[in-house]
């Protein structure tokens, strides 16, 4: 298997692959990197389950997802795939897990709100087994921090780990009103 490293020394462009919930932002993100020769996609889905066979195929130098977090089990079988995590908020971003990725992991995170200019750049140092970390996607991160930290630590222990957690403790706590059958 061709490292990043050597593919650079071979002037080869990085080879990348797109998973977007958005038909709009792959198509996006597709028609920027399609505009500079240093990067070639591979691929693009909706979804990792979509994506996985291909990307075992195309064994891309860098993914570029809004799927966060990707399951263990997943990255288990692509063990030297890099990350680029490319979100809107941290709205589906479990924040333990989150922290931990931050502190552990060699992948990317960067808002979908970054520069085109910066993109190519996190592109680039996620491929050559760098971090990335977006100055505002950090931002977000402190805010969330702080905001547990403000809490008792009862309140921590009730609080969910993210908004996506406070909108299924909502869920579980509306309660569902009868079904009425309609007269024919």
């Amino acid at each position: 298997m061709t490292t990043p490293s050597q593919k650079r020394a071979r002037r080869q462009p990085l080879s990348i692959y797109l998973i977007d919930a958005h038909p709009v932002a792959r198509l996006g993100l597709r028609a920027f990197f399609d505009r500079h020769s240093s990067v070639i996609v591979a691929g693009d889905a909706a979804t990792l389950a979509a994506a996985l066979q291909d990307l075992r195929r195309s064994k891309p130098d860098v993914l570029i997802t809004d799927t966060f977090p990707i399951p263990q089990r997943v990255l288990g079988q692509l063990p030297t795939l890099p990350v680029l995590y490319t979100l809107e908020s941290l709205e589906h971003c479990p924040l333990a897990r989150l922290l931990e990725d931050l502190s552990h992991g060699q992948a990317g995170f960067a808002l979908k709100s970054l520069s085109l200019k910066r993109l190519l750049r996190a592109v680039r140092q996620v491929a050559a087994g760098r971090r990335y970390r977006d100055p505002a996607f950090m931002r977000l991160v402190e805010a969330e921090q702080q905001q547990m930290k403000d809490l008792s630590p009862k309140k921590q222990r009730l609080q969910p780990t993210s908004v996506q957690g406070q909108k299924q403790s909502k869920k579980r706590t509306t309660k569902r009103r009868p079904q009425t059958q309609r007269k024919r």
